[in-house]
């Protein structure tokens, strides 16, 4: 697609659009859904470069059987599928950063920042520049592999100790294996949600709502990528939330009053909204 041969940031927008059914005929949101996990990938011999660069071995030393194509691709990595070569034979995903990734992202932002007068010319009356430059801050905190492996077991550690924590879930990080640009984790055979058949999907959708009003209205630890590509449905009937590469901490006095703003509209207090 146009988004695709643009390049990330692009394709990081046709993913939100690809959610908003509201905004777009089927048509649009049926060609925007590829860019969920099928972006075309770059060369796997250069994944490999990367994982060696980043891990500091050869790959056949980390891993054995990494499949010689992505399992899937996206804006800013791809992920393959192998096994440990450590001989316990645990499957892995593999997440590899597309390789010059920083200088592209910079120059689309400094491109739609530049393109400002075009967006007033079409009615628009937002602040282009603050927004891009809060894009700017999402995508460079997204590029650190290290940074999602927290976010991934911090929303873990906020799971426990709430009704959710038996039904939803992200996959465990393998530490020792992962660095900035390169980043391993469990293998999930999972599938996703809107292509499941079995009967409990219903049930995960509810268990979604609640895990991201969990996330936005008491930990302060908020998913922000969840497209259809990152919501699983694990093996065993649990939920599994994807890619947490996007992250954004939601301050308590925010909280507070997300929370006073949704008592007022339940109790239909709509003048206090």
């Amino acid at each position: 697609t146009l988004l695709s041969k643009l390049g990330p940031t692009f394709i990081k927008i046709g993913q939100s659009l690809s959610i908003r059914t509201d905004l777009l005929s089927p048509a649009y949101v049926r060609g925007l859904t590829q860019l969920q996990d099928k972006v075309p990938s770059f060369p796997t011999d250069i994944a490999r470069k990367t994982i060696e660069a980043e891990l500091g071995q050869p790959v056949d030393r980390l891993f054995e059987g990494l499949t010689e194509e992505p399992i899937a691709a996206a804006s800013l990595g791809q992920v393959y599928k192998a096994k440990l070569a450590d001989g316990s034979g645990r499957t892995v995903a593999v997440k590899v950063q597309r390789p010059d990734i920083e200088r592209r992202i910079a120059l689309d932002m400094h491109l739609i920042r530049v393109a400002e007068p075009l967006f007033r010319l079409t009615g628009y009356v937002g602040d282009v520049k603050g927004l891009v430059d809060d894009w700017g801050v999402g995508f460079v905190n997204e590029l650190n592999y290290i940074e999602e492996a927290d976010n991934a077991e911090q929303f873990m550690l906020d799971m426990a100790t709430t009704p959710l924590a038996d039904v939803v879930f992200a996959p465990a990080v393998l530490r020792e294996m992962s660095a900035r640009r390169v980043l391993v984790s469990e293998w999930i055979d999972g599938e996703r949600l809107e292509c499941s058949e079995a009967a409990d999907v219903s049930k995960l959708c509810s268990v979604a709502m609640n895990c991201y009003l969990t996330m936005m209205l008491e930990s302060g630890t908020m998913h922000c990528d969840p497209h259809p590509g990152n919501l699983l449905r694990a093996p065993d009937g649990r939920l599994c939330i994807l890619d947490w590469g996007l992250v954004q901490s939601i301050p308590p006095d925010l909280r507070l009053t997300f929370i006073e703003h949704i008592a007022h509209l339940t109790s239909k207090d709509y003048a206090k909204v």
